[in-house]
């Protein structure tokens, strides 16, 4: 077991905190139960902002920064209102929140990052949106970043189960996505029949299932993936579950009468997954019974993210409290277990003042062979004149679900100069760079 001494947690008042987001500036993004966005600073966690104005909904699960490095956070709101929404929320001034409506019943409970490149070889083009299941209507619902005009485009599920949660893949060509969902019985009105993992293939209109290693009655709940296998947490009994794409065979670790919760992969190539007991590591092959840390003052966790600097971030309920524990880093001279950013492409090395630079590095974060999707990498300029496209010289962005970042579109400036392109996992590693030279027009 861990060091539980290691672990703070840090009180948020009397709001019960669903789940947790890096955003810009490296502030931390917490949903909650109680009518309130808490916003804070991870080098000051004591100190809060609660924006708890008449435009937040009595409850806000699922949460993401805006990927395209926007001052925005995206998160669900599957509270007994309507409609029952998707929502959007600006990080700046007043926090204005933008709604896109659902059915008046639906309940969409977490949210994922799709990136498709729709460019060639060398010169991508990054299209992002916003994937959630809804259960009541049985539907994957799709909100293209930047939204067009609110619409929602659903992909029906025919299967006869409440869908929780949803992941995709993405095949080697960038643009052609699978799709995962875990459904489970309900005996509840609308009554569900099944538990499973469910995929939509590419060009396929039906979703296959896939029963749990435990049969019918083992129910999912959240679900991730890289390029490798699909995660999955589950009860009756407790486990975590990996599911190989390659020859879709099952390996499952048993977690007693720890109930898992959400899940997410970590900077050193691990899986880590947050349960009623404390925080779960295991392998990126889910090859051993894993380890535990518990957490300092009893509760569970549930939310779960990878902060900035590869520090692990959770919500407490029970304590109402936020949670951060620094990874230990691996045994000396296992530096094939250590993350790193690696550039993938360049698009300009030479420009001239003032011109505007579209898609100017593609960069790559890999642990232990393997890229890592959800890390946030801090994208940076050096530079005198030279700014990315809002006016700043830094920003956080995801990687994608095969790892990747595109650097925002950078403006020249009127300075003639070398400026620094630079991205990698905050201050606790050297960042992959490269120059950008400019030049008089």
């Amino acid at each position: 077991m861990a060091d539980v001494n290691s672990i703070q947690e840090f009180s948020i008042g009397n709001y019960v905190p669903h789940s947790v987001a890096v955003g810009n500036f490296r502030y931390l993004w917490v949903t909650t139960d109680s009518k309130a966005i808490i916003r804070l600073n991870p080098n000051a966690p004591d100190s809060r902002t609660t924006v708890d104005h008449s435009g937040i909904p009595p409850l806000s699960a699922g949460v993401m920064k805006d990927p395209q490095g926007a001052q925005r956070i995206w998160f669900a709101a599957p509270a007994q209102q309507k409609p029952d929404p998707i929502m959007s929320m600006e990080t700046v001034g007043t926090f204005p929140v933008s709604v896109y409506p659902l059915e008046d019943d639906a309940k969409a409970e977490s949210i994922k990052l799709r990136t498709t490149d729709t460019g060639s070889s060398g010169t991508p083009v990054l299209e992002y949106s916003l994937l959630f299941a809804e259960p009541q209507y049985s539907y994957v619902g799709i909100i293209s970043i930047p939204a067009a005009g609110g619409q929602i485009d659903r992909m029906p599920v025919q299967a006869n189960t409440w869908l929780w949660d949803v992941a995709v893949t993405t095949t080697s060509d960038k643009k052609t996505h699978t799709y995962w969902i875990t459904g489970q019985k309900r005996t509840t009105t609308p009554v569900r029949t099944e538990n499973g993992l469910y995929r939509r293939s590419p060009g396929q209109q039906t979703w296959e299932r896939f029963q749990l290693p435990r049969g019918p009655e083992q129910k999912p709940f959240y679900v991730i993936a890289d390029t490798a296998a699909v995660w999955v947490t589950a009860t009756n009994p407790n486990q975590v579950l990996r599911f190989d794409l390659n020859n879709l065979s099952w390996r499952t670790a048993d977690l007693g009468t720890a109930v898992p919760q959400q899940l997410t992969f970590g900077t050193n190539g691990e899986v880590w997954v947050a349960s009623s007991q404390g925080l779960h590591e295991f392998d990126r092959n889910l090859s051993g019974t894993g380890s535990m840390v518990g957490l300092p003052n009893g509760g569970g966790a549930k939310g779960i993210c990878v902060g900035t600097n590869g520090e692990l971030w959770y919500t407490n309920p029970t304590r109402k409290t936020v949670g951060r524990y620094p990874i230990p880093a691996p045994p000396f001279g296992a530096a094939s277990l250590v993350g790193r950013t690696q550039v993938v492409a360049q698009g300009e090395s030479v420009v001239h003042m003032k011109d505007h630079v579209e898609r100017p590095l593609v960069a790559e974060y890999v642990a232990n062979g393997r890229p890592v999707p959800g890390i946030p990498l801090t994208c940076r300029i050096t530079a005198e004149g030279a700014t990315f496209d809002d006016g700043t010289r830094e920003r956080v962005i995801l990687t994608d679900q095969r790892g990747r970042v595109v650097l925002p579109a950078v403006d020249a400036g009127n300075i003639e100069e070398e400026a620094i392109l630079s991205v990698g996992l905050g201050d606790s590693e050297p960042h992959a760079a490269t120059r950008l030279n400019i030049t008089p027009s």
